[in-house]
């Protein structure tokens, strides 16, 4: 499967305005304001991947840079990315309680930064331009940075919920 430049924009573009939205939205459920900034911050962070991701693309032009022929990568994106890796806030948050919708809200943040961060190491593993290859180097490590505060967040909902302090 040949992976077009136009294929890899609207694929990025989908996952990080879909992470700005769904993280947006989600600290508006959140009463603790150093939450609350976390995810205000993360918000933002997906906005700058997406002008980073848009730019390295231009830059690109009708250069080959190694993965347009990547099978891997076209799996992916065929068996990832033809539903939303982040699902409606509202959805999550109307079929439990809100301190459970919240935990289940970060379960599924959880997984899109896990593919977020599959999706630019694939592109990464495949790229032979050193410079297009340390930006993906980054952005790769932001989303593992991105489901680290997840997960830590995420945790301490699960105590919250249990009773634990």
């Amino acid at each position: 499967m040949i992976v077009s430049n136009e294929e890899l924009r609207e694929i990025s573009i989908k996952i990080e305005r879909d992470g700005r939205a769904f993280y947006q939205r989600l600290s508006e459920h959140i009463s603790d304001p150093v939450e609350k900034e976390f995810l205000e911050v993360m918000a933002k962070e997906e906005i700058q991947h997406e002008i980073q991701f848009k730019k390295m693309l231009d830059d690109k032009g009708e250069r080959a840079y190694g993965w347009e022929g990547s099978d891997a990568l076209g799996d992916m994106i065929q068996n990832r990315f033809q539903t939303d890796i982040f699902p409606p806030l509202d959805e999550i948050l109307d079929q439990a309680e809100e301190l459970q919708g919240i935990e289940k809200a970060l379960d599924f943040a959880l997984e899109a930064e896990k593919i977020a961060a599959e999706f630019y190491g694939l592109l990464r593993e495949a790229c032979n331009n050193i410079e297009v290859k340390t930006l993906l180097v980054l952005l790769e490590k932001a989303e593992h940075e991105h489901l680290e505060r997840v997960q830590q967040l995420r945790e301490k909902y699960l105590k919250q919920a249990s009773g634990s302090s």
